[in-house]
């Protein structure tokens, strides 16, 4: 019967195994996704910003300052908001290195997320 109970834990501790694995990895995506999403939105900014940029320096050459002055701030807006997005990815990869170093904390994360899409 021993050995018999050590097969049943055996396929017990793999099932859980791959179970916290699939969890890991949600988890892991879910952050990444944020990451990937936080950054494309700061480049769109910038790309916002560095238009905004050039008709600013059009509108200023034809005498109006303040939307130049407008357009830069833009510009500079753009740039933070990129500076955001760099910065969620720099978060997606620490992480998936903490969930690395950290795999309990993972699922917790993880069950914390969809607690929080599932509840009203």
């Amino acid at each position: 019967m021993n050995g018999l109970e050590n097969v049943i834990y055996g396929i017990s501790n793999s099932i859980n195994g791959i179970k916290n694995s699939i969890v890991k990895a949600i988890d892991a995506i879910v952050k990444a996704t944020y990451g990937i999403k936080n950054s494309i939105h700061g480049l769109k900014n910038v790309i916002y910003g560095i238009n905004n940029s050039i008709y600013g320096i059009f509108n200023s050459i034809s005498g109006r300052i303040a939307n130049a002055i407008n357009g830069l701030q833009n510009g500079v807006n753009g740039l933070n908001n990129a500076i955001n997005g760099i910065n969620g990815i720099r978060n997606a990869i620490n992480s998936y290195i903490s969930i690395k170093k950290h795999p309990l904390c993972a699922f917790n994360n993880t069950l914390n997320i969809f607690m929080r899409l599932y509840t009203f």
